[in-house]
């Protein structure tokens, strides 16, 4: 007994090093990022000196208070503010990505929702058949389609407008196998009752089965908003003018052909990756209640 002890309690502890040296390795990137974004590009020395900074020094050579010290540059948060004022057009970048994640999140939850309620449970000619044909155009991969979605955009002048961006993005497969899934295990006797009371099948969807969906929904929320937020491949595709550039598009502007301003480079990025983070811990455990209903059928 205690030998068997003693190897699960070795076994446990190789288990907690192996996860907290994995846990470091993937947090140092982002530690790094953080740094640079608070550390200034120049900063005077106690000899009242102007300094550059190398951000690739090993150790770091900052310091947390902004007295002048030998031993390197005082963190600060002015990067956050230079973004704005080093790039004016941040801001409509701001907004563009704003309004490309909120409208592609809206529609795919509509589209996706209905077509995914419409699979589970009506009936019409070819169901299945057109499911899988759906499910099959999930192994072509996305640069294939790129080039007839472009040449279709032309074609109708939608290029460098808010409607070809998002357009070809309002729904998904995935989104809709998604939700597919999730009404499949739903429920039947709360849209009976529905029904009975007289109610069609629009109106016991978006009164009765809607409401209930809320995990599924808000995981397919969120997968769908932070997608878009960080979406490059297709804003770079379908937009030139430089007005309507997305967050992703505008970080480049934070490099010249000489020098690459990394403080503010990072301070952007991290500018963006705020907003994922407070959504994604607010409604972790959506993902995990809809990653059970899914998995329950299939």
């Amino acid at each position: 007994m205690d030998s068997r002890n003693d190897k699960k309690n070795i076994s446990i502890v190789v288990s907690y090093v192996v996860l907290i040296a994995y846990a470091i390795a993937t947090l140092f990137p982002f530690t790094w990022a953080i740094l640079v974004s608070l550390t200034p590009i120049t900063y005077f020395d106690e000899s009242g000196n102007e300094k550059g900074v190398n951000i690739f020094d090993w150790p770091p050579k900052i310091r947390l208070f902004p007295k002048p010290s030998a031993f390197g540059a005082p963190l600060t948060f002015q990067n956050y503010k230079l973004i704005f004022e080093v790039v004016p057009l941040y801001r409509k970048w701001l907004w563009n990505t704003i309004v490309y994640a909120g409208l592609l999140t809206m529609g795919n939850i509509l589209l996706n929702s209905l077509g995914g309620y419409a699979f589970a449970r009506l009936n019409f000619p070819l169901k299945n058949f057109w499911f899988t044909m759906f499910l099959a155009t999930m192994m072509v991969p996305g640069q294939v389609t790129l080039i007839p979605q472009y040449n279709l955009l032309v074609k109708y002048g939608l290029v460098n407008t808010y409607t070809g961006l998002f357009l070809p993005k309002l729904t998904n497969i995935f989104g809709l196998f998604l939700m597919r899934q999730f009404f499949l295990n739903f429920p039947k006797e709360l849209e009976e009752a529905a029904r009975i009371d007289g109610s069609g099948i629009l109106r016991t969807y978006f009164k009765i089965v809607l409401p209930n969906a809320l995990p599924a929904v808000s995981a397919l929320a969120i997968y769908t908003f932070l997608g878009a937020w960080n979406d490059f491949q297709w804003p770079l595709i379908i937009l030139s003018r430089k007005e309507m550039y997305t967050l992703t598009l505008g970080l480049n502007f934070f490099k010249t052909s000489y020098y690459t301003y990394w403080q503010y480079m990072m301070a952007a990025s991290i500018f963006m990756t705020i907003p994922m983070i407070i959504i994604f811990l607010s409604f972790q455990r959506y993902f995990i209640e809809t990653g059970k209903a899914v998995a329950v059928k299939g």
